[in-house]
């Protein structure tokens, strides 16, 4: 026997999918529209919970036909998703951003999306723009709940009795225990750099589970029904209360989830449970009404088609959304949604089914999968598919492709280059800026046959005596630069320290004081240790991520005029003199400009020569890029040959 359908559920899922379409979307008093996401994992917990529930009670539960509703359910909308995406995302994105288009299209057809994410939230992770299947993190982690949740519950119903409620209420205090922990173990105030424990908590399914776990207790029936409308309303009233202060009040700041994700959850739970039985709350004939359940029964093609939208709306116009712009996407995602779920998921689920059979629904989605992953991979592999751009002459790989191998995390170990048969002479030694010097480093070390050793490490400038904002022991400045201070100390053969760092960028974090007192202890402590100190100013900055700036000058050459994002060489000399202001022993410290390579002979920035990229980002050198500004080392590394 199905379940009696509740109106007001589909309601809760309209308030639920409208709170992240306009989060995402930026509209103001929805900052904490994501919570909505929440808001479904409590109303899937409950349905799918209840339906199994009922057919394990009337001996007809099958692991086969719970399955196949399941890819009933998702598969018919996600797919052509996924195919529009990496259409679009192909014509549209750059190299570097469709490389990672291409691993989130594998990952998302095999429904662990959740992990790539966690994996790709670190130091250099792409913009949310360039992640148009950013939002199926949350299909991942239902689906993944899903393939253990109704073993479990067969199990407690032969081998324990059918006593879910303690069962279900420990899994539940161990995942929330871990929410809690995750979240608030390595708590930071900036989202950047991420908190790796922070950022596995938001994603993983383990950390999730306690949402969907809510929706549960409400399908197990333990819990009394209200008896009156006033307790119904007033159950209600306060559910939604929670949801509208979630949805209003939190930010990304937020801390997020962990004790914070109650709110949502908790109001979920109470709107749901407030609507059990044959009476009828205010808020329960509200969620009933014709507009809300309508949105409702579309709400996961909205879900899955807005992002991708926005998404590629954005990547383009290098602004924010304009009201008139975020109306036509929001009327796009409603028409597209509309379309789907009457002509694509309806024909999949109605009585006269496309596909019937069982097996052959099996067959054909694996083959899906297959395509998808295939598709992909070779995505992927091909490193985005440089050659769409015939203005690029070779495939340039991102920073992120030789991060790997420069950044180290602890010392030792280290990291060499040059010469392996001369004694190391130098070390480079900085943050992420430092770590895009590594190819001209190499290149300069093997043509004047030294070495040296590279310590870079993201987000940790050469500041001494500075323990920054950071609490998260894998971004501890202090502790990270005593170990390189020390490594040098022990290294008596090391007679030159090249500093390199986003130093206007620290100089704004700390703020002027701060800064100039750190770089000062660093050069005093070098200093005394006879070393030479050698400052490599930083880079230019570009407005905007460089690789996008290009792809959408070429594909629309009218659309933008690039020099508007460019800066201009009196402006950039102009602020790094002043990051340097108040220096000692300045003349002592040798400085090196690598603008001065980059800039042409009209003053203005170049993002691209000898037909390659010289940034992978805003501020990032690309390999390319570092290569062609290799020759502003030629002084030092030719004195560093001839013994200084």
């Amino acid at each position: 026997m199905p379940l009696k359908y509740r109106p007001d559920i589909d309601g809760l899922r309209a308030v639920a999918v409208l709170a992240v379409m306009f989060f995402h979307a930026g509209i103001p008093g929805f900052s904490g529209g994501f919570v909505g996401v929440d808001v479904f994992f409590v109303i899937s917990g409950f349905l799918i919970t209840s339906i199994i529930l009922k057919e394990i009670d009337a001996g007809q539960f099958s692991i086969a036909r719970f399955y196949e509703r399941r890819i009933r359910r998702i598969f018919p909308a996600l797919f052509p998703v996924i195919a529009f995406t990496s259409v679009v995302a192909t014509f549209l994105y750059d190299p570097i951003s469709l490389k990672s288009v291409g691993a989130s299209i594998y990952y998302t057809t095999f429904f662990v999306s959740n992990i790539f994410l966690c994996v790709d939230s670190g130091y250099f992770n792409a913009a949310s723009i360039t992640k148009p299947l950013l939002h199926t993190w949350s299909l991942a982690v239902e689906e993944q709940f899903y393939i253990f949740f109704p073993l479990l519950l067969i199990a407690i119903s032969r081998f324990a009795k059918k006593r879910y409620l303690p069962w279900l209420l420990g899994i539940s205090l161990v995942s929330f225990s871990l929410s809690i922990y995750g979240t608030y173990a390595n708590d930071v105030t900036s989202i950047w750099p991420p908190n790796d424990n922070q950022v596995v908590t938001f994603y993983f399914v383990t950390t999730r589970a306690w949402e969907l776990l809510f929706g549960s207790f409400l399908a197990l029936g333990v819990i009394p029904q209200l008896q009156s409308t006033v307790q119904r309303n007033i159950v209600s009233i306060i559910g939604l209360g929670l949801i509208v202060f979630s949805v209003c009040l939190y930010t990304e700041a937020t801390i997020f989830p962990g004790i914070t994700a109650m709110s949502p959850v908790l109001g979920s739970s109470l709107i749901i449970y407030s609507g059990i039985g044959e009476g009828m709350s205010i808020i329960k004939k509200f969620l009933s009404l014709k507009p809300m359940v309508f949105i409702g029964l579309i709400s996961y093609s909205l879900y899955l088609w807005h992002w991708p939208l926005i998404a590629f709306t954005k990547y383009l116009i290098f602004r924010d959304l304009i009201p008139l712009e975020i109306t036509g996407i929001i009327l796009a995602t409603f028409l597209i949604s509309i379309f789907s779920q009457k002509f694509i998921e309806h024909p999949f689920r109605s009585t006269k089914t496309i596909i019937p059979n069982r097996k052959e629904l099996f067959y054909l989605s694996a083959v899906v999968m297959l395509i998808f992953f295939i598709i992909g991979r070779v995505i992927y592999k091909r490193d985005g598919i440089g050659e769409r751009f015939e203005l690029l002459q070779t495939k340039d790989k991102s920073y992120n492709d030789i991060a790997p191998t420069v950044m180290m995390v602890n010392i030792p170990p280290t990291f060499m280059i040059g010469n392996k048969d001369t004694t190391p002479s130098f070390v480079l030694w900085g943050d992420s800026h430092a770590g895009t010097l590594a190819p001209a480093f190499i290149n300069q070390s093997k043509q004047n046959k030294v070495s040296g050793f590279i310590f870079s490490k993201g987000g940790s400038p050469p500041l001494l005596g500075i323990e920054g904002k950071f609490d998260n022991p894998s971004y501890c400045k202090s502790e990270w630069n005593l170990k390189v201070i020390k490594f040098i100390q022990n290294h008596p053969n090391i007679k030159v320290v090249f500093l390199a760092a986003s130093w206007a960028g620290y100089r704004n974090e700390y703020n002027n004081s701060i800064y100039i007192k750190g770089l000062n202890r660093t050069i005093q402590a070098l200093r005394e240790m006879g070393k030479k100190v050698v400052i490599i100013a930083d880079v230019p900055r570009i407005k905007y991520n460089v690789p996008r700036i290009f792809a959408i000058h070429y594909r629309f050459p009218s659309h933008i005029n690039i020099n508007q994002f460019l800066p201009i060489k009196s402006e950039h000399n102009k602020s790094q003199k002043e990051v340097f202001n108040g220096l000692v022993h300045l003349s002592e410290i040798e400085f090196i400009y690598p603008g001065d390579k980059i800039f042409d002979s009209n003053g203005r920035c170049r993002i691209i020569a000898n037909k390659e990229l010289l940034y992978s980002d805003t501020n990032h050198l690309s390999i390319a890029g570092s290569l062609y500004i290799t020759s502003v080392f030629d002084d030092i590394f030719k004195k560093m040959a001839n013994k200084m």
